[in-house]
């Protein structure tokens, strides 16, 4: 009787899809693992996170499969608009400059932080309070031209590093003073190394975590995006999803 009942699911199934005119198809995204909780990858090289979670519901809202492709930060929007993948999910802000290159859908504001060992026994409580200092970050990043800027006006060393959490171990180890990255990411990190860093600064502006697309696309991939993301946020799956990765679920909504 069981294997009656599951042919029937199958049958129905292939009816479905008949009935839609398409076949589900696999939603081929670009991202870098280095960024948790976004994105990382776990010893098994599986690729997990918020955005990896969120990948898989927003595909499955019109019927289709996510597959992560693995690319360096600097390369996303290339790879994108070199049809390496059909779009861009890895924790990465929108910007005047990507919109210039591809489309965009925002789905969580954020704030960036400067991170420090705790107690913050260097006093830094404002990126002035740089100034001498050993600053890391992840390379390719906004964070890394922001902190260029200002070392050329107040001088420290920066040191950039390919991912988020390489970035980080340098506080922890004593190598750097503070490090420049998303509240995300510190929300993450305090969970794995608790009562070890602490957050200096705070800065007031928000930032935009969003999903790029190529422009060509906007009435297709682009319009199915926008829609399953007002449909994720709608239903609540993203607040679940930020619950899971201790992410304040305001992000998302």
């Amino acid at each position: 009787m069981r294997k009656l009942v599951m042919s029937f699911a199958a049958i129905a199934l292939v009816f479905a899809a008949a009935a839609s005119g398409r076949q589900a198809a696999t939603f081929k995204y670009c991202t870098d693992p280095t960024f948790p909780p976004m994105e990382y990858a776990l010893t098994s090289g599986k690729i997990v996170g918020f955005d990896v979670d969120m990948a898989v519901k927003l595909a499955g809202s019109w019927g289709d499969t996510a597959s992560p492709s693995k690319t360096a930060f600097p390369g996303l929007i290339p790879a994108l608009n070199a049809k390496r993948c059909s779009a861009v999910i890895s924790g990465i802000f929108v910007t005047p400059d990507r919109k210039k290159q591809a489309g965009v859908v925002p789905y969580m504001r954020t704030h960036r932080v400067l991170i420090v060992r705790a107690g913050n026994p260097k006093g830094i409580h404002s990126p002035n309070q740089l100034k001498d200092k050993t600053v890391a970050v992840q390379a390719g990043t906004k964070y890394e031209e922001y902190l260029k800027a200002l070392k050329a006006k107040i001088g420290f060393t920066l040191q950039s590093y390919p991912g988020d959490t390489d970035a980080v171990a340098q506080v922890l180890l004593g190598r750097a003073d503070a490090v420049l990255t998303q509240d995300t990411s510190f929300a993450y990190q305090t969970k794995q190394h608790p009562g070890k860093i602490t957050i200096g600064f705070t800065f007031a502006a928000s930032d935009q975590f969003g999903i790029y697309y190529r422009k060509g696309d906007a009435a297709t991939v682009g319009m199915q995006i926008s829609d399953g993301i007002a449909q994720l946020k709608s239903n609540g799956t993203l607040v679940k999803i930020a619950t899971k990765y201790k992410i304040p679920v305001t992000t998302v909504k």
